[in-house]
Protein backbone atom coordinates (compact mmCIF):
# COMPACT_ATOMS: atom_id res chain seq x y z
CA UNK A 1 0.00 0.00 0.00
CA UNK A 2 1.42 3.29 -1.26
CA UNK A 3 3.55 5.00 0.00
CA UNK A 4 5.27 3.37 2.28
CA UNK A 5 8.43 2.98 4.03
CA UNK A 6 10.18 -0.38 4.86
CA UNK A 7 10.70 -0.77 8.25
CA UNK A 8 12.50 -4.61 8.31
CA UNK A 9 13.14 -5.09 4.67
CA UNK A 10 15.17 -3.46 2.02
CA UNK A 11 13.09 -4.08 -0.39
CA UNK A 12 11.47 -1.04 -2.38
CA UNK A 13 8.48 0.95 -2.19
CA UNK A 14 6.67 -0.22 -5.77
CA UNK A 15 7.27 -4.35 -4.61
CA UNK A 16 4.50 -3.19 -1.99
CA UNK A 17 2.39 -0.92 -4.20
CA UNK A 18 0.62 -4.08 -5.38
CA UNK A 19 -1.21 -2.99 -9.48
CA UNK A 20 -2.40 0.93 -9.15
CA UNK A 21 -5.34 1.15 -11.46
CA UNK A 22 -5.84 5.41 -11.20
CA UNK A 23 -5.83 8.00 -8.48
CA UNK A 24 -7.14 11.53 -8.46
CA UNK A 25 -6.38 14.38 -5.53
CA UNK A 26 -9.64 16.04 -4.15
CA UNK A 27 -8.64 18.74 -1.56
CA UNK A 28 -6.52 17.02 1.05
CA UNK A 29 -7.20 13.70 0.24
CA UNK A 30 -5.63 11.70 -2.48
CA UNK A 31 -7.65 8.43 -4.03
CA UNK A 32 -6.22 5.62 -5.09
CA UNK A 33 -7.49 2.14 -6.52
CA UNK A 34 -5.08 -0.76 -6.14
CA UNK A 35 -4.86 -4.35 -7.25
CA UNK A 36 -3.28 -6.89 -5.02
CA UNK A 37 -2.76 -10.75 -6.22
CA UNK A 38 -3.42 -13.89 -4.34
CA UNK A 39 -0.65 -14.53 -1.75
CA UNK A 40 0.99 -11.28 -1.54
CA UNK A 41 2.68 -10.76 1.56
CA UNK A 42 3.70 -7.03 2.64
CA UNK A 43 6.13 -7.40 5.13
CA UNK A 44 6.82 -4.83 8.04
CA UNK A 45 6.21 -1.40 6.85
CA UNK A 46 4.55 2.33 7.51
CA UNK A 47 3.61 4.83 5.40
CA UNK A 48 4.11 8.31 5.84
CA UNK A 49 0.49 9.59 5.23
CA UNK A 50 -3.02 8.36 6.84
CA UNK A 51 -4.73 5.55 5.55
CA UNK A 52 -8.54 5.17 5.40
CA UNK A 53 -9.13 1.90 3.13
CA UNK A 54 -12.24 0.64 1.60
CA UNK A 55 -12.36 -3.19 0.37
CA UNK A 56 -14.20 -3.19 -2.52
CA UNK A 57 -13.61 -6.84 -3.26
CA UNK A 58 -11.23 -9.66 -1.63
CA UNK A 59 -9.70 -9.83 1.82
CA UNK A 60 -6.48 -8.97 3.55
CA UNK A 61 -5.12 -10.02 7.59
CA UNK A 62 -2.80 -6.83 8.85
CA UNK A 63 -0.98 -7.69 11.71
CA UNK A 64 0.02 -4.97 14.40
CA UNK A 65 2.83 -5.36 17.20
CA UNK A 66 0.15 -6.53 19.78
CA UNK A 67 -3.10 -7.10 17.38
CA UNK A 68 -4.49 -8.15 14.20
CA UNK A 69 -7.21 -7.88 12.15
CA UNK A 70 -9.17 -8.68 9.23
CA UNK A 71 -10.96 -6.46 6.54
CA UNK A 72 -13.07 -8.45 4.17
CA UNK A 73 -15.41 -7.08 1.36
CA UNK A 74 -17.16 -3.94 2.25
CA UNK A 75 -14.99 -3.17 4.93
CA UNK A 76 -13.18 0.21 5.71
CA UNK A 77 -9.99 0.42 7.82
CA UNK A 78 -8.30 3.65 9.24
CA UNK A 79 -4.49 3.43 9.46
CA UNK A 80 -2.36 5.86 11.14
CA UNK A 81 0.64 7.58 9.68
CA UNK A 82 3.49 5.90 11.28
CA UNK A 83 2.26 2.57 12.61
CA UNK A 84 4.05 -0.27 11.67
CA UNK A 85 2.17 -3.20 10.10
CA UNK A 86 2.30 -6.47 7.80
CA UNK A 87 -0.14 -7.68 5.47
CA UNK A 88 -1.16 -10.81 4.23
CA UNK A 89 -3.74 -11.17 1.43
CA UNK A 90 -5.06 -14.33 0.66
CA UNK A 91 -7.00 -13.98 -2.35
CA UNK A 92 -7.07 -11.64 -5.17
CA UNK A 93 -7.79 -7.89 -3.61
CA UNK A 94 -9.05 -4.75 -4.93
CA UNK A 95 -8.59 -1.62 -2.35
CA UNK A 96 -9.76 2.12 -3.00
CA UNK A 97 -7.17 3.78 -0.40
CA UNK A 98 -7.85 7.27 0.56
CA UNK A 99 -4.43 8.90 2.13
CA UNK A 100 -3.68 12.65 3.39
CA UNK A 101 -0.85 14.12 5.41
CA UNK A 102 -1.23 13.50 8.92
CA UNK A 103 -0.74 17.49 9.24
CA UNK A 104 -3.05 18.35 7.21
CA UNK A 105 -5.50 16.29 9.22
CA UNK A 106 -4.47 18.31 12.37
CA UNK A 107 -7.50 20.71 12.49
CA UNK A 108 -9.93 17.98 12.21
CA UNK A 109 -8.28 16.10 15.24
CA UNK A 110 -8.73 18.76 17.04
CA UNK A 111 -12.70 17.94 16.80
CA UNK A 112 -12.04 14.26 17.98
CA UNK A 113 -12.67 13.24 14.28
CA UNK A 114 -9.32 11.25 13.60
CA UNK A 115 -8.88 8.34 15.41
CA UNK A 116 -5.63 7.72 17.16
CA UNK A 117 -5.10 3.93 16.65
CA UNK A 118 -5.48 1.45 13.54
CA UNK A 119 -9.51 0.41 13.67
CA UNK A 120 -12.11 -0.81 10.72
CA UNK A 121 -16.04 -0.44 10.80
CA UNK A 122 -17.87 -3.34 8.62
CA UNK A 123 -21.39 -2.09 9.60
CA UNK A 124 -24.41 -1.12 6.72
CA UNK A 125 -23.68 2.63 7.48
CA UNK A 126 -19.91 2.17 6.49
CA UNK A 127 -20.28 0.29 3.12
CA UNK A 128 -23.18 3.15 2.32
CA UNK A 129 -20.73 5.64 2.44
CA UNK A 130 -17.87 3.49 1.49
CA UNK A 131 -19.79 2.51 -1.96
CA UNK A 132 -21.16 6.36 -2.47
CA UNK A 133 -17.10 7.01 -2.35
CA UNK A 134 -16.36 5.22 -5.19
CA UNK A 135 -19.16 5.85 -7.32
CA UNK A 136 -17.88 9.82 -6.56
CA UNK A 137 -14.31 8.75 -7.21
CA UNK A 138 -14.98 7.18 -10.60
CA UNK A 139 -17.15 9.88 -12.25
CA UNK A 140 -14.25 12.16 -12.06
CA UNK A 141 -16.40 15.71 -12.40
CA UNK A 142 -17.00 18.73 -10.56
CA UNK A 143 -19.42 17.60 -8.76
CA UNK A 144 -18.18 14.73 -7.61
CA UNK A 145 -14.84 16.64 -5.98
CA UNK A 146 -17.42 18.24 -3.47
CA UNK A 147 -19.10 14.82 -2.52
CA UNK A 148 -15.99 13.24 -1.63
CA UNK A 149 -14.56 15.54 0.64
CA UNK A 150 -18.07 15.12 2.77
CA UNK A 151 -18.05 11.16 2.08
CA UNK A 152 -14.24 11.23 3.62
CA UNK A 153 -15.68 13.38 6.45
CA UNK A 154 -18.45 11.35 7.35
CA UNK A 155 -16.49 7.75 6.85
CA UNK A 156 -14.20 9.75 9.40
CA UNK A 157 -17.14 10.37 11.74
CA UNK A 158 -18.14 6.79 11.36
CA UNK A 159 -14.95 5.95 12.81
CA UNK A 160 -14.94 7.95 15.45
CA UNK A 161 -18.38 6.75 16.92
CA UNK A 162 -17.05 3.57 17.02
CA UNK A 163 -14.75 4.51 19.26
CA UNK A 164 -16.74 6.45 21.38
CA UNK A 165 -18.60 3.78 22.78
CA UNK A 166 -18.79 2.38 26.16
CA UNK A 167 -15.92 0.22 26.55
CA UNK A 168 -14.95 -2.45 24.91
CA UNK A 169 -15.46 -5.92 26.98
CA UNK A 170 -12.73 -8.73 26.77
CA UNK A 171 -14.12 -11.39 24.58
CA UNK A 172 -13.42 -14.70 25.01
CA UNK A 173 -11.40 -16.56 22.25
CA UNK A 174 -14.40 -19.39 21.47
CA UNK A 175 -16.53 -16.05 20.80
CA UNK A 176 -14.24 -14.57 18.42
CA UNK A 177 -13.81 -18.03 16.79
CA UNK A 178 -17.71 -18.28 16.50
CA UNK A 179 -17.78 -14.34 15.53
CA UNK A 180 -15.05 -15.16 12.43
CA UNK A 181 -17.11 -18.25 11.12
CA UNK A 182 -20.26 -16.02 11.01
CA UNK A 183 -18.21 -13.07 9.32
CA UNK A 184 -16.56 -15.31 6.89
CA UNK A 185 -19.11 -18.11 5.78
CA UNK A 186 -22.40 -15.60 6.12
CA UNK A 187 -23.59 -17.07 2.75
CA UNK A 188 -23.46 -20.93 3.67
CA UNK A 189 -26.49 -22.28 5.18
CA UNK A 190 -24.95 -22.22 9.18
CA UNK A 191 -26.89 -23.80 11.91
CA UNK A 192 -26.49 -22.37 15.66
CA UNK A 193 -25.66 -25.76 16.70
CA UNK A 194 -23.23 -26.49 14.19
CA UNK A 195 -21.48 -22.93 15.14
CA UNK A 196 -21.45 -24.21 18.83
CA UNK A 197 -20.06 -27.67 18.22
CA UNK A 198 -17.07 -26.00 15.83
CA UNK A 199 -16.31 -23.93 18.95
CA UNK A 200 -16.56 -26.25 21.39
CA UNK A 201 -19.61 -24.38 23.69
CA UNK A 202 -23.07 -25.51 24.35
CA UNK A 203 -25.71 -23.81 21.42
CA UNK A 204 -27.46 -22.22 24.13
CA UNK A 205 -24.50 -20.37 26.13
CA UNK A 206 -22.95 -19.53 22.09
CA UNK A 207 -26.66 -18.02 21.86
CA UNK A 208 -26.67 -15.87 25.15
CA UNK A 209 -22.92 -14.70 24.83
CA UNK A 210 -23.07 -13.93 21.43
CA UNK A 211 -25.86 -11.43 21.61
CA UNK A 212 -24.20 -10.10 24.67
CA UNK A 213 -21.09 -9.04 23.20
CA UNK A 214 -22.65 -8.32 19.68
CA UNK A 215 -25.26 -6.84 20.67
CA UNK A 216 -27.44 -8.71 18.12
CA UNK A 217 -28.23 -12.34 17.34
CA UNK A 218 -26.44 -14.98 15.13
CA UNK A 219 -29.13 -14.54 12.63
CA UNK A 220 -29.21 -10.84 12.32
CA UNK A 221 -26.05 -10.81 11.95
CA UNK A 222 -26.23 -12.99 8.79
CA UNK A 223 -29.04 -11.23 7.44
CA UNK A 224 -26.88 -8.38 7.66
CA UNK A 225 -24.03 -9.48 6.08
CA UNK A 226 -25.85 -10.90 3.15
CA UNK A 227 -27.85 -7.31 2.54
CA UNK A 228 -24.33 -5.77 2.81
CA UNK A 229 -22.94 -8.34 0.37
CA UNK A 230 -25.79 -7.72 -1.88
CA UNK A 231 -25.07 -4.02 -1.81
CA UNK A 232 -21.52 -4.83 -3.04
CA UNK A 233 -22.63 -6.79 -6.05
CA UNK A 234 -25.46 -3.83 -6.62
CA UNK A 235 -22.77 -1.57 -6.18
CA UNK A 236 -19.93 -3.25 -8.83
CA UNK A 237 -21.86 -5.59 -11.00
CA UNK A 238 -24.50 -5.25 -13.10
CA UNK A 239 -25.96 -8.85 -11.97
CA UNK A 240 -29.39 -8.97 -12.05
CA UNK A 241 -31.35 -8.65 -8.40
CA UNK A 242 -33.12 -12.16 -9.24
CA UNK A 243 -29.66 -13.64 -9.59
CA UNK A 244 -27.90 -11.47 -6.58
CA UNK A 245 -31.00 -12.58 -4.03
CA UNK A 246 -30.11 -16.55 -4.78
CA UNK A 247 -26.10 -15.67 -4.45
CA UNK A 248 -26.45 -14.00 -1.18
CA UNK A 249 -28.86 -16.65 0.09
CA UNK A 250 -32.31 -15.60 0.03
CA UNK A 251 -35.03 -17.38 -1.03
CA UNK A 252 -36.20 -15.19 -3.54
CA UNK A 253 -35.97 -11.65 -4.90
CA UNK A 254 -38.91 -10.10 -2.67
CA UNK A 255 -37.39 -11.76 0.16
CA UNK A 256 -34.06 -9.61 -0.71
CA UNK A 257 -36.01 -6.42 -1.65
CA UNK A 258 -37.79 -6.53 1.69
CA UNK A 259 -34.84 -6.93 3.95
CA UNK A 260 -32.71 -4.55 1.81
CA UNK A 261 -35.37 -1.90 2.21
CA UNK A 262 -35.69 -2.58 5.94
CA UNK A 263 -32.05 -2.33 6.61
CA UNK A 264 -30.33 -0.09 4.20
CA UNK A 265 -33.54 2.50 3.92
CA UNK A 266 -33.95 1.99 0.04
CA UNK A 267 -34.94 -0.37 -2.20
CA UNK A 268 -32.49 -2.68 -4.15
CA UNK A 269 -32.58 -1.06 -7.21
CA UNK A 270 -32.58 3.03 -6.09
CA UNK A 271 -29.50 1.78 -4.16
CA UNK A 272 -27.90 0.95 -7.56
CA UNK A 273 -28.78 3.91 -8.64
CA UNK A 274 -27.27 5.81 -6.03
CA UNK A 275 -24.37 3.90 -6.04
CA UNK A 276 -23.29 4.99 -9.26
CA UNK A 277 -24.01 2.22 -11.53
CA UNK A 278 -26.24 3.81 -13.76
CA UNK A 279 -24.26 6.64 -14.14
CA UNK A 280 -22.16 4.68 -16.90
CA UNK A 281 -21.20 1.04 -16.93
CA UNK A 282 -18.06 -0.85 -15.03
CA UNK A 283 -17.58 -2.86 -17.99
CA UNK A 284 -14.19 -1.30 -18.01
CA UNK A 285 -13.44 -1.93 -14.52
CA UNK A 286 -10.72 -5.11 -13.40
CA UNK A 287 -13.14 -7.74 -11.97
CA UNK A 288 -11.85 -10.33 -9.61
CA UNK A 289 -14.56 -12.26 -10.25
CA UNK A 290 -16.85 -12.69 -7.83
CA UNK A 291 -25.65 2.43 9.13
CA UNK A 292 -28.25 3.14 7.30
CA UNK A 293 -30.59 1.73 10.25
CA UNK A 294 -27.66 -0.45 11.48
CA UNK A 295 -27.91 -1.91 14.71
CA UNK A 296 -25.40 -4.43 14.82
CA UNK A 297 -22.44 -2.97 15.19
CA UNK A 298 -19.92 -5.91 16.10
CA UNK A 299 -16.18 -5.40 17.79
CA UNK A 300 -14.26 -8.36 18.56
CA UNK A 301 -11.52 -6.88 21.36
CA UNK A 302 -8.02 -9.01 19.90
CA UNK A 303 -5.80 -10.14 22.28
Amino acid sequence: MTPCIAFEDSKSESSLRGESLRSRTVGLFTLSEHLYPIKMVLPKHAHRDTYITFVIEGAFEERYSSSSITCRSGAVRFLPAGEVHENRIDSPLRCLHVSADPAALHGLDRHSVVPSNPTHINGLTATWLANRLYAEFSRQDRGSAVAIEGLVLEILAEFARSQAKPGSMLVPRWLRQATDIVESRFLEPLRLADIAAEVGVHYVHLSRQFHKYNRCTIGDLIRRRRVQHASHLLAHSQTPLAEIALICGFSDQSHLSFLFKRYMGVSPSKFRALAGLEAGPLSDQPSLNVDLGGKCPVHRTLV
